[in-house]
């Protein structure tokens, strides 16, 4: 079982407390949430062509989630995140859906000890940076063995550049956000660079491959880039 990361704390503080910070970074696009889902909309469609569940971990609203899954032959999702307040309106955007729905308030990398089934597709994203290496490579494999087999896995995550360290990458933060980013009053802006400063741990692109393949995936690929090259999503199977 991964181990809490010891830099949640500070995350918790903004993403937990004030959840409404986040919900502003997904409503004006500042992570490319919108152009990401609709890469795992894609991939589903390609890929799952028989009933299946779905394990949305750190799944925040799921905004996002919901929608990508309208329509496909999701029967069953699972969201968990440590934020009771995110949770309530991950119920209210799968009202009314087909799709059988539970919610769970505990952090997302002990979610083996709520499973009482083989997901046959897990996603997460922008939460496992906050991890050590080790301790991603500990998560990873806790995902392999739950991992229905013929299984998904995809992730969606910050990137290092080769030869970056994590001051660099902050820089690399910073020009981006101020670049971008919108939507955010002076304090909330302070936050959330507060909380990469303090706390975001991402690879490179070439670790996140080889953390999945450690792990005992068979194929670790990268299928997605933002148009800053920020962020990344890999999958793997």
């Amino acid at each position: 079982m991964t181990k809490q990361s010891n830099s949640e704390d500070l995350s918790t503080k903004i993403f937990i407390k004030n959840w409404s910070i986040y919900r502003k970074i997904i409503e004006n696009n500042n992570m490319s949430h919108k152009e990401g889902y609709s890469v795992l909309k894609q991939i589903i469609s390609d890929e799952m062509q028989n009933p299946f569940s779905f394990l949305d971990l750190a799944c925040g609203d799921a905004y996002y989630s919901s929608r990508v899954l309208n329509g496909s032959k999701a029967i069953k999702y699972v969201g968990i995140d440590i934020s009771d307040q995110a949770l309530s309106f991950a119920k209210d955007n799968f009202k009314g859906s087909q799709i059988s729905a539970d919610f769970i308030e505990a952090d997302f990398v002990k979610f083996p000890e709520f499973l009482d089934s083989e997901p046959d597709v897990i996603w997460v994203g922008f939460s496992v940076h906050h991890l050590d290496s080790s301790q991603k490579l500990e998560f990873m494999k806790d995902i392999r063995e739950v991992l229905a087999h013929g299984g998904l896995f995809m992730l969606y995550e910050p990137i290092l550049i080769d030869g970056e360290d994590l001051k660099q990458y902050y820089v690399r933060f910073k020009n981006t956000f101020d670049k971008y980013w919108k939507g955010l009053d002076s304090e909330e802006s302070e936050y959330l660079l507060e909380h990469v400063r303090e706390t975001e741990k991402p690879e490179t692109t070439q670790d996140w491959i080889a953390l999945g393949k450690e792990a005992g995936f068979g194929n670790s690929e990268k299928v997605f880039s933002d148009r800053t090259g920020l962020y990344e999503i890999f999958k793997y199977k």
